[in-house]
């Protein structure tokens, strides 16, 4: 049975990632400018969206491999075991590859086209240009071979427990030079992952619970005769002046510009509306959709909005209980092998883990949307430099420049997803799965899952089995428990992305520390654009790109003609200042000679 759920696991893993690779092609076309595609560019964003998504979706297979321990004695990993291991190192090279030489790579490529470039001058000059990041990969490979382990777990301190040091000595040159490059960007991604998932993870729920359907066919009538009425009054304002000289008045400028302003609304609104009406949307079923669109939809937004705050609450809930009951504080970034305190995602996952494969089904569904509230949470925010925008992520509207730095953002995101659920919203679920632990001992030999038939009440998970054995130091106690410590690491098999992170807690504590402190500002950013999304309605592609660039143009016309006008007033009142004082000393000049 354990070999055919293995099998379903590494196949529904597949499907998946072949599904989320189409929605990758699909989302970097909707997400691009069709006049500014290039077939490189487009190529190098796909596969890097569809080596984030498999990244994120292994979790789940992570978490089901280990659930099939038979809870034997097995020193050595099982094949699918290493395969998980394999694929993670894989996927985590890839995406450490992506980020310091591709993707840099990729975008100076494409800032160095214009119309005389030739493709060996673009090469050369983004090779110029990406060296510095490929410099700055190999600074951190070399940092992460040789810097020192961390002081606080080392053998000799108050904080040497058996489990720091099986992380430390199950590590080899090569892997804890990679787990500081993986480090390095979790704390990149941390920062995305506070700001863009949290605004994301908050405007979802609250999108659908004020869905409105399209205008029907009755109020776009009443859109159009608007529009007619408010051109009229147009041109009313503007032949009043035509074949004058009078300037127009402080009152008729500020109508006009008020005017000019509805009707670009309405314009909007009739061109979005009209494609309501199309030979596959006939009118009944126009207004039949509409009329369960609406309840549906609302529903969906008030089922995320109660989920999304468990998931905040079992976030901060461990958060409070890692700061009160860790065994080693800030030494180990406030690693604890269980939780204290009730966690409602964890006791979710491990009810329906009796039920195959429904846990697997809830953690792919959360891990999906918070990658989903990352993309949200881009296309409303934008990319931005403190206030400034740099670039928008909107649907046709964004630049190449923009997806290839969105596509790297969604890359740290990733990282950082990875973190948050296997060390926070779900910690005891992440690290062993559903795997049982037998507290007794059989011919001394602790933790055989079937010899506790006689004893059901000795069956325990393993997250409460390593909360006994996390702070044993092994000189304080006798050989028998060094065996238990044996037995348990053979019986309870830690997944691959736990490991992983609690390697980059042990050794590097300053990064773990830095990915703990900042989940309070998920949870603070989360409240906090939950309320702005309820006063005020997100919208992401509510206006025209055209119109768009007009008005912006305008303004900057605008401005630019303001602050014209301001300096050459400050100019002429400063030269007739000089003119009148040299006419004052001329005069002084001819009344004394």
């Amino acid at each position: 049975m354990s070999a055919v759920r293995t099998a379903f696991v590494w196949i529904a893993f597949g499907v998946v990632c072949g599904i989320l690779a189409s929605i990758s092609i699909l989302f970097t076309r909707l997400y691009t400018k069709k006049q500014e595609r290039e077939a490189f560019v487009t190529i190098v964003s796909i596969f890097s969206v569809s080596v984030v998504l498999a990244t994120a979706c292994l979790l789940p297979v992570d978490i089901a491999i280990v659930s099939q321990s038979t809870g034997t004695l097995n020193q050595q990993l099982t094949g699918s075991e290493l395969a998980v291991k394999i694929v993670y190192y894989l996927l985590y090279s890839i995406d450490a590859f992506l980020l310091l030489v591709l993707l840099p790579f990729t975008y100076f490529w494409f800032e160095e086209w214009d119309d005389e470039s030739t493709a060996g001058g673009r090469i050369r000059g983004a090779m110029k240009y990406s060296a510095i990041f490929i410099l700055i990969g190999v600074i951190l490979l070399i940092v992460g071979l040789f810097v020192p382990y961390a002081r606080g777990v080392m053998p000799g301190t108050p904080y040497d427990f058996y489990f720091f040091r099986q992380l430390l000595e199950n590590q080899n040159r090569g892997e804890r030079g990679l787990t500081f490059i993986i480090g390095v960007l979790l704390c990149l991604g941390i920062i995305v992952f506070v700001i863009y998932t949290a605004i994301g993870f908050a405007v979802l729920p609250v999108l659908c619970l004020r869905y409105r359907p399209s205008i029907s066919d009755a109020e776009l009538d009443d859109a159009r005769l608007a529009l007619e009425f408010n051109r009229e009054k147009q041109r009313m304002i503007e032949a009043r002046y035509e074949g004058t000289s009078a300037q127009w008045s402080v009152r008729d400028k500020r109508q006009y510009e008020i005017l000019q302003r509805e009707e670009k609304t309405l314009i909007r609104r009739v061109r979005v509306n009209n494609g309501v009406r199309r030979w596959w949307r006939p009118r009944w079923l126009v207004r039949v959709s509409k009329i369960i669109a609406r309840p549906l939809v609302i529903f969906i937004g008030l089922f995320l909005f109660i989920v999304a705050f468990i998931i905040v609450a079992s976030l901060l809930i461990t958060m409070i209980d890692k700061i009160m009951n860790t065994p080693c504080g800030r030494h180990c970034a406030f690693l604890s092998p269980k939780t204290e305190i009730l966690n409602p995602i964890n006791e979710i996952l491990r009810l329906t883990s009796r039920v195959f494969p429904v846990d697997y089904i809830i953690t792919l569904f959360i891990i999906i949307w918070l990658f989903i509230s990352t993309v949200i949470g881009l296309s409303y925010f934008s990319i931005r430099l403190v206030w400034f925008v740099l670039f928008r992520i909107q649907r046709g509207k964004t630049d190449p420049q923009a997806l290839l730095l969105g596509t790297a953002m969604l890359m740290v995101a990733v990282i950082a997803i990875n973190y948050s659920f296997t060390m926070v919203i779900a910690p005891d679920y992440s690290r062993y799965g559903s795997q049982m632990f037998c507290n007794y001992a059989i011919d001394g030999i602790y933790g055989l899952v079937g010899e506790c038939e006689r004893y059901p009440e000795r069956l325990i998970s393993c997250s409460e089995a390593s909360k006994y054995l996390f702070t044993q130091v092994d000189i304080s106690i006798p050989d028998f428990y060094n065996q238990t410590f044996n037995y348990f690491n053979q019986m309870c098999r830690q997944t691959v992305v736990s490991t992983f992170i609690d390697q980059i807690s042990v050794d590097f504590p300053w990064f773990g520390l830095w990915s703990f402190w900042a989940q309070f500002g998920f949870v603070g950013i989360f409240l906090i654009a939950t309320v702005v999304a309820f006063v005020r309605k997100p919208s992401f592609d509510s206006y025209d790109a055209d119109d768009d660039e007009e008005q912006f143009g305008e303004e900057s016309q605008g401005l630019l003609s303001r602050t014209r006008a301001k300096w050459s007033a400050r100019l002429n009142s400063t030269w007739n200042d000089l003119s009148s004082r040299a006419q004052v000393v001329e005069q002084a000049r001819q009344l004394m000679n």
